[in-house]
């Protein structure tokens, strides 16, 4: 279970829902390249609190915020793709060959 310490205290991950998978894609497929590192810190912890239950994302310790956010987006997205591969047209689904 993947966790993140907030003012000393703990947040856990919970199980994926949709809610969290639509989040994480639909800011993962946002054009980014304009953004200046403020607010691509602030948009990163912003979904990273989203995604833990925290309160304030201007709580989240800053060298927390990127290696965070991608550990948990990374959770999220391939625990979906995880179970799009048992499908039984998974090769169709995923663009993967078995």
């Amino acid at each position: 279970m993947l966790t993140i310490t907030v003012k000393g205290k703990e947040y856990k991950l919970e199980r994926p829902t949709m809610g969290m998978w639509k989040l994480v894609a639909k800011y993962d497929e946002q054009d980014k390249s304009e953004w200046d590192f403020i607010r691509l810190m602030g948009e990163h912890a912003k979904v990273l609190a989203e995604l833990y239950g925290v309160e304030d994302p201007d709580d989240i310790d800053p060298a927390d915020v990127i290696p965070g956010y991608m550990e948990a987006a990374t959770y999220v997205l391939n625990t979906a793709n995880e179970k799009l591969k048992k499908l039984p047209n998974a090769e169709a689904e995923t663009g993967e060959e078995k």
